[in-house]
């Protein structure tokens, strides 16, 4: 008997085509595929962003306390003082005095240059010349040459002995004493703006104009009387 004669249930497997035996073999094997699949598991939810602590962006100190302000206050007005008390008391020669001078003059240029530098950023921010930042950055690498150049300005003016009998010199003096006080003032302004995220309110920028308006103000006035009484 052939093959071809049998019923087609009963024929040999190896006359079922190849077509059917790869559907039957798919079959076969897409569930045992599905079955071992393994789902992909999600990723870890990422972690959320530091919150920036207040007074403290791109190396910059945190803001100063009310206690730590007003000692400082008063170390500027106790330094201030003695300067005015010891003045009267040194009597250098010749050749001291001119030293005592030159280095009057030089911090005179290293005090008031650094102000200036950090003035002319912060015009370059109001003409929106440059960024926030680079202004605060400046006053903060500027900050140690100006109170540098300010202890510098009291010591030496101590040491050239400056007559206290006169109007003018009391103005010099005074317009010293504003520097100081208001450098403090200023840096409390600079450590509330590095707190402030984005572009800042005018009601944080309106005391920093205004502190740096005096700054300049009373610069400008100890130069110009220093300079009448060195001439006069």
């Amino acid at each position: 008997m052939r093959t071809s004669d049998l019923p087609a249930d009963v024929r040999s497997p190896s006359r079922v085509t190849r077509a059917a035996h790869r559907a039957v073999t798919s079959d076969a094997v897409r569930p045992a595929r599905r079955a071992t699949h393994r789902p992909r598991t999600a990723p870890p939810p990422e972690a959320p962003a530091p919150v920036p602590v207040a007074g403290w962006r791109a190396g910059h100190r945190r803001a100063a306390g009310r206690a730590a302000v007003v000692a400082s206050i008063l170390t500027v007005g106790v330094g201030w003082l003695l300067a005015i008390l010891v003045a009267g008391h040194v009597t250098l020669s010749p050749g001291a005095r001119m030293v005592a001078l030159f280095c009057h003059l030089t911090c005179l240029v290293v005090g008031f240059g650094a102000v200036l530098t950090v003035d002319w950023f912060s015009l370059r921010w109001l003409l929106r010349r440059e960024p926030l930042g680079t202004v605060l950055t400046a006053a903060r690498g500027a900050h140690l040459l100006i109170w540098l150049g300010l202890v510098g300005l009291l010591v030496s003016g101590a040491a050239l002995g400056p007559d206290t009998s006169s109007g003018l010199v009391w103005v010099k003096l005074l317009a010293v004493l504003v520097v100081g006080v208001n450098g403090l003032f200023l840096g409390r302004v600079r450590d509330r703006l590095v707190a402030v995220q984005g572009r800042p309110p005018w009601s944080a920028l309106l005391p920093g104009v205004a502190a740096a308006t005096i700054s300049q103000l009373a610069w400008w006035t100890a130069t110009i009387v220093g300079f009448w009484n060195a001439n006069s």
